[in-house]
C-alpha cells in the first residue's frame, strides 16, 4: 500500500505538466504573435516603399515634360506661368498617361495633373505645380496597392536657358550648303572635327560639293530624303568612293534649337535712336574719316566705309540697310542689327571687301568701354542680313549670326566661334574660299545670342512632402 508521501509526488509531476503546457502555451502565443507583428512590418514597409516608387516614377515624368518646356525668349515676365502650364497641358491633353482626360489651365497658382494609373496592382500617383516667384514647385504623390499608403515629394525648378547643341558645329544652317573650287570649312590644327557642318534644310538637296571643296568634320542634316552630291569633294578627309566616307555622314539628326537674337544689351553703348546726324550717328552713304567709336547706322543710310577704317565698340545697325566695308577695315568690338528687323536678305545686305581684321569687345579698354567688355563672343550679329564676303583672309574674333552667306574668291575668315545662318536661303563657298572654324564648343553662349527658356530643377531643393 502507497504511503502519502508517495501519492504528494504524483500530484507535483502533475502540477510541473501543466506548468510546462502553460509555458508552451504561451510561447506559441507569442511566436504567433511576433510572426503575425513581422508580416504586418513587412507588408507596411513594402506599400511604403511601392508608394516612395510611384513618387520617384511619377517626378522622373514630371522632370521629362519640364525639360520639353520651350518658352520664346521674348515672353514677358509675367507670362512665363501661363506659357509653361500651356505647354505642360499641350504635352499631356488626350494621351494614354492621363487616361485620355484633359487638363483644365489654372486661376491660380497651382496647376493639378490628373491621377495616372500605372500598374495593374493599382499603384497611382499625381502630381501638381504650384507658381513661387520666379520658381515652380513640383509636387507628386505616390501610392502603392494600398491605397491608404501614401508619399509625396517635391522638387523646385528655376527658369534657365535651354542648352543647345549648335555651338558643336562649326558652321549650322537652316538653308542648305553649297561649296565649289577648292573651298573649305575646316577645323584649327589639332581640332579638325571642329571643322563640322548642319543643314537643316526643308529642301532636297542638303549639301552639294562641286570640283574638290571640303569639310574636316563631320556631315549632318535632318531631312531624312534629302540626297547631297559630293563631287571630288572630301568630308573628315574622305571622298565619297572611300568606304569610311558614310561613317562622317550623318542623315535625318534631329536638328539643335537655333537661337534668338537679342541686341538690346548692346543699344545701351551707342546713341539713342532719336540722337541727331553726327560722328556716331551714320545718316548718309559716305561717313566722313576713318576711325569710329560706338555708332548707330540709321535705316536706309547705306553706308561704305572707306579702306582702312577703324572701328571700335558697337556698331548698331537700324533696318533696312546696305553697308559695305572696304578693304583694311578694323573691327574692334562688335556689329549688331536692332531686334525685329524689317526688310529681308534683298534689302538687308553687308558686305565685307579685302582683308577685315576683327577682335572682339574683350580686347577693348574697360576704362573707356565699360561692361562692354564684357559682353564677349560675338563679331557678328545680323539677322535678315546677306552678308558676302570677298577678296583675301578675314579674322573674326567671335561668332557670326546671318540669314544668308556667301564667301567667294580668295576671301576666308578664322572664326573665333560658330558661324550660324537663320534662314533658308543659303550659305555658299566658292572659289578657294576658307572658313577655318577656332571654337572649341560652348554651353557660355555669345552675348546677344540667346535660346528659348525652360524649367531645371534645383537637386538641393529636393524633400519628401506632407
Amino acid at each position: 500500500m502507497r504511503n502519502a508521501k508517495q501519492r504528494a509526488r504524483r500530484g507535483v509531476t502533475s502540477v510541473l505538466a501543466m506548468l510546462y503546457l502553460v509555458l508552451f502555451s504561451c510561447l506559441a502565443v507569442g511566436f504567433y504573435a511576433a510572426v503575425t507583428t513581422a508580416v504586418q512590418v513587412s507588408a507596411n514597409e513594402t506599400h511604403g516603399r511601392r508608394a516612395m516608387l510611384s513618387a520617384e516614377s511619377g517626378m522622373e515624368f514630371m522632370r521629362y515634360i519640364m525639360g520639353n518646356v520651350d518658352i520664346p525668349h521674348s515672353t514677358p515676365p509675367d507670362q512665363m506661368w501661363t506659357q509653361l502650364c500651356t505647354q505642360v497641358k499641350q504635352q499631356l491633353d488626350g494621351t494614354a498617361n492621363i487616361g485620355g482626360a484633359t487638363i483644365t489651365m489654372p486661376t491660380g497658382e497651382i496647376m493639378n495633373i490628373p491621377t495616372i494609373t500605372l500598374d495593374s496592382s493599382g499603384s497611382t500617383l499625381t502630381a501638381s505645380l504650384i507658381h513661387s516667384g520666379q520658381q515652380v514647385i513640383v509636387k507628386v504623390s505616390g501610392t502603392g496597392p494600398d491605397a491608404g499608403v501614401s508619399r509625396t515629394v517635391q522638387i523646385s525648378y528655376a527658369q534657365a536657358q535651354r542648352a543647345s547643341a549648335i555651338f558643336d558645329y562649326g558652321v549650322a544652317s537652316k538653308s542648305a550648303i553649297s561649296m565649289g573650287g577648292n573651298a573649305k570649312i575646316t577645323g584649327v590644327a589639332g581640332a579638325l572635327a571642329r571643322g563640322s557642318v548642319l543643314s537643316a534644310t526643308t529642301g532636297p538637296n542638303p549639301l552639294k560639293m562641286t570640283g574638290g571643296p571640303s569639310i574636316s568634320g563631320d556631315f549632318s542634316y535632318t531631312n531624312t530624303s534629302g540626297t547631297n552630291t559630293y563631287g571630288s569633294g572630301s568630308i573628315a578627309g574622305y571622298t565619297s568612293s572611300n568606304s569610311n566616307f558614310a561613317d562622317h555622314i550623318h542623315a535625318g539628326v534631329v536638328a539643335p534649337e537655333f537661337p534668338t537674337i537679342d541686341t538690346s544689351v548692346f543699344a545701351p553703348f551707342v546713341p539713342s535712336a532719336t540722337a541727331p546726324a553726327g560722328p556716331q550717328v551714320i545718316t548718309s552713304s559716305n561717313p566722313a574719316g576713318t576711325s569710329f567709336t560706338n555708332i548707330r547706322i540709321k535705316a536706309g543710310a547705306n553706308p561704305k566705309f572707306n579702306a582702312n577704317t577703324v572701328i571700335r565698340g558697337v556698331v548698331y545697325v537700324e533696318t533696312p540697310n546696305q553697308i559695305t566695308f572696304n578693304g583694311g577695315a578694323t573691327i574692334q568690338g562688335v556689329i549688331v542689327v536692332q531686334n525685329n528687323p524689317t526688310g529681308s536678305t534683298t534689302t538687308n545686305t553687308m558686305k565685307f571687301s579685302g582683308n577685315i581684321t576683327h577682335q572682339g569687345v574683350e580686347t577693348l579698354d574697360p576704362a573707356v568701354f565699360g561692361n562692354l567688355t564684357k559682353l564677349t563672343g560675338s563679331f557678328l550679329l545680323a539677322p535678315s542680313f546677306a552678308v558676302t564676303m570677298t577678296g583675301n583672309s578675314n579674322q573674326v574674333g567671335g561668332t557670326i549670326v546671318t540669314s544668308k552667306l556667301d564667301v567667294s574668291g580668295s576671301a576666308g575668315a578664322t572664326v573665333k566661334g560658330t558661324v550660324i545662318n537663320l534662314e533658308d536661303t543659303g550659305v555658299n563657298l566658292t572659289g578657294t574660299a576658307d572658313i577655318i572654324i577656332a571654337s572649341t564648343g560652348t554651353t557660355n553662349y555669345p552675348a546677344g545670342v540667346v535660346f528659348g527658356t525652360h524649367f531645371a530643377p534645383l537637386p538641393d531643393t529636393y524633400q519628401e512632402a506632407q
